[in-house]
């Protein structure tokens, strides 16, 4: 599972990707079977959000690019709204985790997903990212990651979510991301101008991807939303990987 796992993650960051034709991926379409999915096989707990609505959202493709079919993206679901609906928040459809074996099988290493996934994300919304060997691609152009991502480890990720880091970043033109689901994209371009992503990290666990959408009126509150995602993910000390 996990190889096709990498391999599913490689096909959206680097190549266009259909999802129309995929039904129930890794569980079914609905909150008990993706929360049991979490505990069962990554150790997380999940719990939602109160005052937030779900959105019934599953398997989504998201792209960080205004050109859907290029650049950096990945899968989503479960989504919600705040009844004010001022914010718009998804988790990613399954965790990122490779294990010590396949790390060298795939040449990919686990602790660094994240960093990738997100210069990605922000390359591609630069417009300076259109996939895995486009001429396109702005090679030359530097983007530092430190100027966009603000890393938190220590006390606060730990009492948060019982994880080692946080890395949290506002996407620039975030208002040229697209959603392949029409209701949102639709929903999107109405309303949701802003787009904080958010990578959970713990060593030797799986990771968590959020991001965060939000109106001009929500985006004022953007570090109250954030606060809002206490406890929401917890990594279970006690799970261990057969």
């Amino acid at each position: 599972m996990n190889i096709l796992k990498q391999i599913f993650i490689f096909s959206i960051l680097f190549a266009p990707w259909n999802l129309s034709a995929q039904e129930n991926l890794w569980y079914k379409k609905e909150l008990p079977a993706y929360t049991e999915y979490l505990a069962n096989d990554f150790g997380i707990i999940f719990n939602p959000i109160s005052n937030f609505t779900n959105l019934d959202k599953f398997y989504v493709l998201w792209s960080a690019s205004k050109e859907p079919e290029k650049g950096a993206g990945s899968i989503y679901g479960p989504i919600f709204l705040s009844n004010n609906k001022d914010c718009m928040i998804m988790y990613n459809a399954q965790p990122n985790y490779v294990s010590k074996k396949e790390e060298v099988r795939l040449g990919m290493v686990n602790h660094n997903f994240h960093r990738s996934q997100i210069t990605g994300e922000i390359r591609s919304a630069l417009g300076l990212y259109f996939g895995h060997g486009n001429p396109l691609n702005k090679n030359n152009v530097e983007t530092r990651f430190n100027d966009y991502v603000t890393i938190i480890a220590g006390k606060k990720p730990y009492e948060m979510f019982n994880a080692d880091s946080i890395f949290i970043y506002d996407l620039p033109n975030a208002d040229s991301v697209y959603f392949f689901d029409e209701s949102l994209e639709r929903i999107r371009k109405e309303k949701y101008p802003y787009c904080t992503g958010m990578f959970i990290t713990k060593n030797d666990r799986a990771t968590m991807d959020i991001k965060l959408f939000f109106t001009k009126k929500g985006e004022k509150k953007k570090n109250q939303y954030v606060e809002m995602l206490y406890k929401s993910i917890w990594y279970n000390d006690k799970f261990h990987r057969d």
